[in-house]
């Protein structure tokens, strides 16, 4: 009798100091606001605590954990993650462990999981750490600055925007008559080159023309045959150009009505750069950054150097987009159709991940319940009681009947307030042999 108790004893004694659960070393780039006490969880569910925080010889963080029997032990290639609990919170914080597969090896208690099977939360302030204090201070002077600008300019701004679509129409087919009339152009040029250079090679004759009469005479006597030539183009080139600045009268009366349209617009122009210019004082330092931005030494690596490979990019999008336009186009039936099934998919979807959702260190596993329908629920003055259904009105309630095969598209989800399901259509989606009534809840 004596030794059976001396061992009832020992095995309490064995189970009290045995029960603290698992405990693992945990090693994270940075602690993220993790603070004593925060949770352990494994999908989802509270498994542990953390137990301290230090750091490493190398400036790392060093989580302890513990973990309950339920969830331990854990096996080799187990990962960790630090996560938020939510928005509500600025450190709120949570370690979640993923338990490796059970046929992996054990951990001992006590083991480590290091840097390359975790990973910290990153932090907004991390982004921002990114920029030097010039690039922060010249961002928050460009965007006050712009602030500034259009306050109390918003009218303004409006006007301008809507007389900047006709003035660049206009500019464009300025522009067009010019290039239709580009080799007119071309030869006006050339000639006056060619006239140009003849007269550059005799510059210095041209100069004794001022101070000696007789000698500049006398060379351009010795020069007959150049002089000769050029009167001879002289008439050509005329002609040309008169043909040419023919060809610029349309062009003049689309250049009338661009200063007639922008007329209105041009009388605040004044006052708008006049504030326009401090504004482009604050913002100096940030056009600076931008100019590395745009144009930096080297090879693929700022704006000037995308902006040369886009011809190659429109040149492959020219067959892509119309085939991408042309596919949408065939496809807008289908999504037409499968549009009033889409609560019944994502009630499927979420129901169905939802029972195999909870897992534990043997993997997931599915919650299930038998529903038997043999009482049924009174009201009263005392909070209400459980009163027992007849064999006959067992399984019969709304939500336990069977046999609901004439459903109307939406039908597997509780109606909406606005009743936008069931769909119920008249055009090509119209099904005469559902039922609205065999819905989630019976018919509402």
């Amino acid at each position: 009798m004596l030794g059976a108790l001396v061992l009832a004893v020992l095995a309490i004694a064995f189970v009290l100091t045995r029960g603290g659960g698992h405990k693992y070393r945990v090693v994270f780039d940075d602690a993220g606001q993790l603070v004593k006490g925060d949770l352990v969880r494994v999908g989802g569910t509270k498994a542990g605590i953390v137990k301290s925080i230090s750091l490493t010889d190398d400036g790392r963080a060093e989580i302890h954990i513990t973990l309950d029997d339920a969830f331990s032990p854990l096996r080799s290639g187990t990962t960790a993650i630090i996560r938020a609990q939510g928005l509500t919170g600025v450190a709120s914080r949570y370690v979640d462990v993923s338990p490796a597969p059970t046929f992996k090896p054990k951990l001992p208690d006590g083991a480590t999981i290091g840097t390359d099977k975790t990973e910290s939360i990153v932090e907004i302030d991390q982004l921002f750490d990114t920029l030097d204090d010039k690039t922060r201070a010249g961002l928050e002077q460009f965007i006050r600055g712009n602030a500034d600008w259009y306050a109390g300019n918003e009218a303004n701004a409006n006007l301008s925007a809507k007389y900047f679509s006709p003035a660049i129409s206009a500019t464009s087919k300025l522009f067009s008559q010019i290039d239709d009339d580009s080799g007119a152009f071309e030869d006006l040029l050339v000639n006056a080159g060619k006239a140009l250079g003849a007269a550059t090679a005799d510059r210095g004759r041209l100069t004794d023309l001022v101070g000696h009469t007789q000698q500049t005479f006398a060379a351009l006597g010795s020069n007959e045959q150049s002089l000769t030539q050029a009167l001879d183009n002289l008439p050509q080139a005329m002609h040309e150009g008169s043909d040419a600045f023919a060809a610029l009268r349309p062009a003049l009366k689309d250049l009338q009505h661009l200063v007639d349209v922008s007329g209105t617009s041009t009388k605040d122009l004044a006052p708008f750069l006049a504030r326009l210019r401090p504004v482009l004082e604050e913002a100096t330092p940030t056009f600076r950054q931008f100019r590395a931005l745009f144009d930096q030494p080297g090879a693929h690596d700022d704006l000037y150097d995308a902006l040369k490979d886009l011809p190659e990019l429109g040149r492959l999008t020219s067959t892509t987009f119309p085939n991408a336009r042309k596919s949408l186009k065939d496809s807008t039936p289908i999504f037409e159709f499968s549009r009033p099934y889409t609560p019944d998919l994502v009630s499927w979807v979420s129901n169905f991940g939802a029972a195999l959702g909870p897992y534990d260190a043997n993997g997931h596993y599915a919650r299930t319940v038998a529903v038997f329908d043999a009482f049924g629920f009174q009201d009263d003055a005392e909070g209400g009681h459980l009163v027992a259904k007849s064999p006959a009105g067992r399984g019969v309630g709304d939500n336990l009947k069977t046999g609901f095969l004439k459903r109307c598209p939406g039908a597997a989800v509780p109606a909406p307030a606005d009743n936008s399901a069931n769909w119920l259509d008249n055009g090509p989606l119209a099904n005469p042999d559902c039922d609205p009534s065999q819905r989630v809840g019976g018919a509402k």
